[in-house]
């Protein structure tokens, strides 16, 4: 086997090694991102996500359609998963504050004056879980 071949096996190893290394802490700073609920990094290392994907995609001669289409999957299953989990806002109307609680999941839905009687309300019907 000639020098320049084995370098550029083992460069290849090397670049395979580096991009696995790239994609396994961008996956763990998703995952970080996405249990602390800070939305603005998780679309920040999607997006980041997305570009590296681009640039493996044109290495390995993937099409950009196919390529496309799995990030549409990818971010509709997202929205799916965003919009079945349960939400808690504070309301004010006419200067009083309410809490309203909804878990789409079971259709329940709460009313409450204090953050207490929705995590109350929260625990005894075992939602958000």
């Amino acid at each position: 086997m000639e020098m320049a071949n084995v370098f550029r096996v083992q460069d290849s190893e090397i670049l395979a090694r580096h991009q696995a290394n790239i994609n396994a802490s961008l996956a763990h700073r998703l995952e970080v991102a996405r249990a602390s609920r800070n939305e603005c990094l998780v679309a920040l290392l999607e997006r980041e996500q997305q570009q590296l994907g681009v640039e493996r995609n044109r290495g390995n001669g993937l099409s950009a359609l196919v390529w496309r289409l799995s990030q549409w999957w990818h971010e509709w299953m997202e929205a799916i998963a965003i919009h079945s989990q349960l939400s808690v806002e504070q309301v004010s109307v006419n200067g009083a504050i309410f809490w309203y609680a909804y878990d789409p999941q079971t259709g329940k839905a709460l009313y409450a004056e204090s953050e207490s009687e929705v995590l109350d309300w929260i625990e005894q019907n075992h939602l958000g879980r």
